[in-house]
């Protein structure tokens, strides 16, 4: 039994480097997504721009939606506007903020000065949507069905080449789905 003692501190360092190796080796951008397949979930919020004008879960049935989660304190955010700007008059989906935590005239302040690429943006100043979203911090963007079901979150930065590996793939699936396609 002593002689089992002194191996066991061999075994629990052995056993952390094996939780190390395969935490090492997950993708940071790759989260798990806890919204997968599922509906939005069910809110009411104020649109950022429009105070008297609310926004639902209701507003992404219809149309594939891209919602970008922002923040006017976030760099990352910032540096990701001008490629999400590229992206604003794409026929294919409609592209969403989410206004994470923030307050109004912050936020008003970065779209005034960098220009603003979303059609409409949720205000959600207590970050309710977000928690209900999963959102580990900004900038996060989902990708979300004709039917309002979540299908797909990246956690970082987009950029050009983030956008063709990740996410103009699964538009043309759910665009093949929503035409009667199969895929």
């Amino acid at each position: 039994m002593n002689r089992l003692k002194l191996f066991l501190p061999l075994f629990l360092v052995l056993l952390m480097g094996i939780a190390l190796y395969f935490g090492l080796k997950q993708d940071p951008h790759q989260l798990g997504l806890i919204q997968q397949d599922k509906p939005m979930p069910e809110f009411v919020a104020e649109d950022l721009l429009l105070r008297n004008k609310t926004f639902s879960q209701q507003d992404f049935v219809g149309h594939i939606t891209v919602l970008n989660v922002w923040a006017s304190w976030c760099p990352s955010c910032k540096l990701e506007f001008p490629f999400l700007q590229t992206l604003r008059e794409r026929p294919e989906f409609k592209l969403y903020g989410l206004n994470y935590r923030d307050n109004r005239p912050a936020a008003l302040e970065v779209l005034n000065k960098l220009g603003n690429p979303y059609l409409r943006s949720v205000y959600d100043p207590k970050g309710k949507l977000a928690l209900d979203l999963g959102v580990y911090g900004t900038p996060e963007t989902y990708l979300i069905d004709s039917q309002g079901i979540i299908r797909y979150r990246y956690s970082g930065e987009l950029n050009q080449d983030i956008w063709q590996k990740e996410f103009q793939p699964k538009i043309e699936v759910l665009q093949s789905m929503a035409s009667g396609g199969s895929s």
